[in-house]
């Protein structure tokens, strides 16, 4: 449903209550649906603002009577399903319909970032999150990352990427940084560490300080792929996810590959991945276009020792692989 506000169009829509979420502004909505054992993406909604029933109501009171939703009654007493449930009794129907109408619009979004897909996208929940199947209750949501996220965006087919996908994607990626920083005010808040461990953690979450000098030696000061050894572009980045893992993983510089910033970008988002003997693996999301624009499939420039194998190994599952 699109409405303008101050010039601006904007798009209503509803999910079922997403359970203890308060109301909160710029959130990524990833719409999902379940049938006949296949899990799609339907629709996205980039900077959308969730109105809680507790502290929303006018607002969502207002949406009701711009959209004037009180028009869809009909229709929806048209479906058959509905008629059943209310065994025919039309006036039953209607005093609910105008009970629950306020929870109709239970979200807001600017309709630049609303994506609505006009051919739904299978998903792989192993690949994507490493379970078997994506939640499935009603009143439930699971919270991703900003590279979990990025890895739903990037299902999408290239053909069905419109302008409106561009924007979100753009915007995923940049969360990316957010993460980092709120990752670490939380290590500067922790008391139960000393002071030089967290700046240890600070710089290793930053891709700093010993636990980039640490990859530096293991890699020679270069890409651990392409051979790169333009310091500005190499990226210190975890294998195994920062989140996921423990403080003495997150400082261990075998949890770690010095590559060059596309590189990284391909590795942080699921797109590659390695054996053990430094062959690189491919997403199937890479088309053969893709991989040729970048210049892939490259090896590590030497196997992965024990150690390093381990980290590599949550990666690998991590993303499917």
């Amino acid at each position: 449903m699109a409405f303008t506000k101050s010039a601006v169009g904007y798009r209503a829509f509803h999910t079922e209550s997403v359970g203890d979420l308060t109301a909160q502004d710029d959130c990524l909505v990833l719409m999902c649906a379940s049938h006949d054992g296949v899990q799609q993406l339907v629709g996205v909604a980039g900077r959308a603002t969730y109105l809680a029933e507790a502290d929303s109501q006018p607002e969502r009171l207002r949406l009701v009577a711009k959209l004037r939703l009180d028009r869809l009654s009909a229709q929806a007493w048209a479906v058959d399903l509905v008629r059943t449930r209310y065994g025919g009794d039309r006036a039953a129907f209607s005093a609910d319909w105008a009970k629950d109408l306020h929870w109709i619009p239970n979200w807001r979004c600017a309709e630049e970032t609303f994506l609505w897909l006009d051919q739904p996208v299978s998903l792989d929940a192993r690949k994507l999150r490493g379970t078997k199947k994506l939640l499935t209750m009603f009143g439930r949501h699971t919270e991703l990352t900003a590279e979990e996220a990025a890895s739903f965006m990037d299902c999408v087919p290239p053909r069905n990427r419109s302008p409106a996908w561009e924007r979100i994607r753009c915007q995923v990626g940049n969360a990316g940084a957010w993460e980092a920083d709120s990752d670490v005010d939380d290590i500067r808040s922790r008391r139960d560490l000393p002071t030089t461990t967290r700046k240890r953690l600070v710089d290793a979450r930053l891709g700093q300080g010993r636990y980039r000098a640490e990859l530096e030696r293991r890699w020679d000061g270069k890409c651990a792929v392409t051979g790169c050894r333009v310091r500005e572009v190499l990226r210190a980045s975890h294998v195994k996810a920062w989140r996921s893992s423990d403080d003495a993983e997150r400082l261990d510089a075998a949890n770690g590959l010095l590559l060059s910033a596309e590189i990284d970008a391909l590795f942080d988002r699921g797109l590659v991945s390695f054996q053990d003997d430094g062959t690189m693996l491919l997403s199937s999301r890479l088309t053969k276009a893709d991989q040729s624009d970048l210049h892939i499939p490259r090896a590590l420039r030497r196997q992965l020792d024990p150690t390093e194998g381990f980290y590599m190994v949550h990666h690998r599952e991590r993303f499917g692989f």
